[in-house]
């Protein structure tokens, strides 16, 4: 197989590990990272086939789903749980008001 060149861009104590790992394994920098890559996006694969049957459920079921009327629809929430949606979502700290 044909091999292509390209390059990336990190900072030098990152490039220094990876040189110092690479070593110690044997290998080096550009087989190292090819497997390191390649172990990364097998793990990824998995984990999206895994989840795949959940992924396409859920698709199906909005698509079905009359999205006039959503399950929020009349959904009171206390100042309190306001202000726990509003820090859990980062737009303002616990104890803070919304602007």
């Amino acid at each position: 197989m044909a091999t292509v060149r390209f390059s990336i861009s990190m900072p030098p104590e990152i490039r220094d590990r990876i040189k110092e790992h690479a070593t110690e394994a044997g290998l080096d920098v550009s087989t190292f990272l090819t497997i390191a890559a390649q172990a990364q996006m097998d793990q990824q694969d998995r984990v999206k086939k895994l989840f795949a049957h959940f992924e396409q459920a859920r698709a199906e079921a909005e698509a079905h789903a009359d999205t006039t009327d959503t399950w929020t629809d009349g959904l009171e929430l206390t100042p309190e749980e306001q202000a726990d949606v509003d820090a859990i979502l980062g737009r303002v700290q616990r104890g803070q008001e919304a602007a």
